[in-house]
């Protein structure tokens, strides 16, 4: 089979008959972000390995039911099994308290962390979604005052505003930390969308659009925002492998969650009194599972930046 890019001499060129009718087959831009984004090196592989990492957390209480004997429920400690090292029966050891098994605090601590990561960015891209289009639509003097609130905001230091919330609204829990969370990502995904806005308001679609006296909030949303995807799914992608990071340095320093609320963030808390006793599996496994959770978000995000990119010919 020749190579599509080859370029045929008129004498190898294979000849027609005259009524021949030659098919074009024409992709959906949609097929065509499938085939780009299966085509990527890297992303595809990660969202399986993502895949396998939620699935086995959010499938834990069922995965308690037919492996008793390798997955605790969230509460289930035994003390004859105190600061046992990782072993067929405990595959990431047990803590050096109760017995507890580290494989099943990691699974069921993966329930909270990726909810905080993905409810974070959701509500992060709501509101910054519609803070950058409508900066970025209108201009003049609303887009100064709405960027100067945005900047007013990356002011603000995560590290110290996490702390002050934890004493204003007493305990931790994982809505509060998810709202803060999300109060605190959307300014970024605001100026990639205002600075998209302000090229394709200017494009002839958007002009023939309101030359037609289509509305502002239809142009927005109907033609403008779906041109937009692209940055918006990398933004959000890296935002929650950012949240997830966040969360667990966060829990480590003790302002985050606490037991019996378990996240990754929590177990390592949990375990950084121990490390100095040899006891390393407590704290090893959560931080890989944080590691690759965020490297597969981090590919994940690379593959749709490149599969909705236009400008990129698929061979």
């Amino acid at each position: 089979m020749l190579d599509p890019r080859t370029v045929l001499a008129p004498s190898d060129r294979p000849a027609f008959a005259e009524g021949d009718e030659v098919g074009v087959k024409q992709f959906s831009f949609r097929e065509l972000t499938v085939r780009r984004f299966r085509q990527h090196p890297t992303a595809k592989w990660a969202l399986l390995v993502l895949g396998i990492i939620v699935v086995a957390c959010y499938g834990a209480p069922l995965w308690h039911l037919l492996f008793p004997g390798w997955i605790q429920g969230i509460g289930e400690f035994h003390l004859e099994d105190v600061e046992s090292p990782p072993s067929f029966k405990h595959l990431f050891g047990t803590d050096q308290y109760l017995g507890l098994d580290i494989f099943s605090q990691v699974l069921y601590g993966g329930r909270i962390s990726l909810v905080i990561g993905l409810g974070s960015m959701a509500m992060a891209t709501v509101i910054g979604v519609a803070w950058g289009a409508i900066a970025g639509y209108f201009g003049g003097w609303l887009d100064a005052v709405l960027m100067r609130v945005v900047d007013v905001f990356l002011t603000i230091p995560v590290l110290l505003t996490i702390p002050l919330a934890s004493k204003v609204f007493g305990h931790a829990d994982t809505l509060t930390i998810m709202m803060i969370f999300g109060f605190l990502s959307w300014q970024s995904i605001a100026r990639i969308v205002r600075s998209t806005f302000l090229s394709l308001r200017e494009m002839q679609f958007a002009e023939a659009a309101r030359a037609l006296g289509v509305g502002p909030m239809r142009i927005i949303f109907r033609h403008l925002l779906p041109n937009s995807v692209g940055p918006i799914v990398v933004a959000f992608t890296l935002g929650v492998a950012f949240n997830i990071v966040l969360e667990a340095f966060v829990s480590f320093l003790g302002f985050g969650l606490q037991p019996p609320i378990y996240s990754w963030g929590s177990i390592i808390s949990n375990a950084q009194g121990d490390l100095i006793n040899g006891n390393w599996w407590w704290i090893t496994f959560p931080g890989l599972t944080i590691t690759a959770t965020v490297l597969c978000m981090n590919f994940i995000g690379d593959g749709f930046r490149d599969a909705l990119d236009p400008k990129i010919v698929n061979n």
